[in-house]
């Protein structure tokens, strides 16, 4: 399921508004220590429909933002909590909510584009600082299936046959994106994806994502 969000904006927003994002997802989804700490069975997209200045990004018109879950009832707490408190802080207030279902996906392959930068984090040697791999590199879909299908089976769904790749006719002329997490620095890219499995297993990937971090907004399909 997917909640989309339509915000006004009575400031600019700083390019790094992705804690903000982070913030409001958790006080609307209320104290979850699963939400957390555990595997992130979730995802959302960055803001859409801004022109991006001089070290800010202007609304002028509002913000679109959506969340995906498989859980409904994780869903439906969000709703709830949006309804509580529709400010998410950065200036940026919720002003309308509309809910939509997965769609009906036929098996086999599906193609998306992303609402977020796509990131993969491959740890090399314990205690050296991670590689984040971009389209090309000859770890990146091998990692993103393996990502869906640990997903998929801490879900209780069947993992067999689901893969993830980047689109190849799309490889060469991807974009990539700097974002900060804790500190730390992180390369994501722009790249459309494709998706391949059972109607379920596409589904899924809808709500959740792919790649690593769709819990701080990574990954994000379209």
């Amino acid at each position: 399921m997917r909640l989309h969000l339509y915000l006004t904006a009575d400031q600019v927003v700083p390019f790094d508004y992705l804690p903000t994002l982070k913030s409001a997802f958790h006080r609307w989804a209320g104290h979850d220590e699963g939400l957390h700490d555990g595997l992130s069975l979730y995802s959302y997209a960055w803001l859409r429909g801004g022109r991006a200045g001089r070290g800010v990004i202007r609304f002028s018109e509002g913000a679109s933002w959506f969340i995906s879950a498989p859980d409904e009832t994780l869903i439906h707490a969000l709703v709830s909590g949006v309804v509580r408190a529709p400010d998410l802080g950065l200036g940026l207030r919720v002003a309308d909510a509309r809910m939509q279902r997965a769609p009906d996906f036929a098996a086999g392959e599906q193609a998306f584009r992303v609402a977020s930068p796509v990131f993969i984090k491959h740890e090399t040697e314990r205690g050296k600082p991670a590689d984040h791999l971009l389209p090309g590199h000859p770890l990146a879909d091998e990692l993103l299936t393996a990502t869906l299908r640990h997903k998929l089976r801490q879900a209780g769904l069947d993992d067999t046959g689901a893969t993830v790749r980047f689109d190849s006719a799309f490889i060469a002329t991807a974009k990539t994106k700097l974002f900060r997490y804790q500190q730390v620095q992180c390369r994501a890219s722009v790249c459309p994806v494709l998706v391949s499995g059972s109607s379920a297993q596409i589904g899924f990937a809808w709500e959740v994502g792919v790649g690593h971090s769709t819990g701080i907004g990574c990954g994000a399909l379209v």
